[in-house]
């Protein structure tokens, strides 16, 4: 955790110099030199992994602290139908260009997760719901995260380049990039308002794993006879977005004085710098080119037509 702390440390501050980059883009490729140079000792895998999964899930709870519930829930309601489609138009995409490619139907799914929902995590869960084999559930995790940090580079760049709004820019990077710390990481770099916008759209469609996960589980079940496949809906369930809200209901409520929500709100985006350092820290350049054209292509394919879909999607409903 203190690597990962040092990295976006330096980042924070040349970041603040180049604020067209940013601190978040410099962290993720700090991170990738260093795993270049000298590879990742065993003695960082631990807290580059916690980094990874809980400090993530306290920089978004510590964003809820700084935003209205009525907020919340006016987003998250405005959002559902450009989140619900995006989600179907990733499955059916990945679904139809993996046939189409003749690429292995078990990691077409699972590419399909992880782009309709949210990345890793997603892939990670249904992943040993339908008995995915390792090598499946790995090459589908780092096909997705080469995307991830793509995006967090390239999406602002086009935000910018489109003059988009800063509430159109946080719902389409909330509705269209995978992982949410490459959300996070590219909506606040736009913007502190894109960046509590696209927060509540992805974590709308994070819910959305719950029943989808499900749907896998039954989908399994039925080909397998009963055999494997099942849900455990409290491991799969993110509990970390009811925390989210309690923040939120807390500052609505005026328990968190402005004080206490700037430094919240700066906290928050210090912990997303330090999860890309982690994001940077955990990219395995080799086990990407080792994955072969095919997953790659179907990824990118997907992920460029859900890209130029759901903004043109949010403009036609949300203006």
């Amino acid at each position: 955790m203190l690597a990962t702390a040092a990295i976006a440390a330096v980042a924070w501050v040349v970041g603040g110099a180049v604020p067209l980059i940013g601190a978040p883009v410099l962290a993720m490729l700090l991170g990738v030199a260093a795993r270049t140079a000298t590879g990742l000792p065993a003695a960082l895998r631990p807290g580059v992994d916690f980094t990874l999964k809980r400090l993530l899930r306290l920089a978004i709870i510590l964003f809820g602290a700084t935003l209205s519930f009525a907020d919340v829930v006016r987003i998250g309601g405005a959002s559902v139908v450009v989140v619900g489609a995006t989600v179907a138009l990733a499955l059916a995409l990945t679904a139809l260009i993996g046939r189409a490619l003749r690429a292995p139907e078990g990691l077409v799914g699972l590419i399909g997760v992880g782009t309709a929902i949210c990345g890793a995590t997603a892939i990670l869960t249904v992943g040993p719901i339908v008995d995915a084999r390792e090598e499946e559930i790995a090459f589908a995790v780092t096909t997705i995260f080469l995307f991830n940090m793509l995006a967090v580079v390239v999406y602002p760049l086009l935000g910018h380049g489109l003059a988009l709004p800063d509430a159109t820019f946080g719902v389409w990077a909330g509705a269209a990039i995978h992982d949410t710390s490459s959300v996070l990481a590219a909506a606040f770099a736009y913007s502190e308002a894109s960046g509590q916008t696209a927060t509540v759209v992805k974590l709308t469609r994070t819910l959305v794993l719950v029943p989808l996960a499900l749907a896998y589980g039954i989908a399994h079940s039925a080909r397998t006879a009963g055999r494997g496949g099942r849900v455990h809906l409290t491991k799969i369930f993110p509990w970390f977005i009811l925390w989210f809200a309690a923040a939120a209901l807390l500052n609505t409520a005026g328990a968190i004085g402005p004080g206490a929500e700037r430094a919240a709100a700066l906290a928050g985006r210090f912990l997303v710098v330090m999860v890309m350092a982690a994001v940077g820290l955990s990219a395995d350049l080799a086990r990407m080119r080792a994955i072969g054209p095919r997953p790659l292509y179907v990824g990118l394919a997907a992920s460029v037509v859900i890209a130029l879909t759901s903004i043109v999607l949010i403009r036609a409903l949300m203006g």
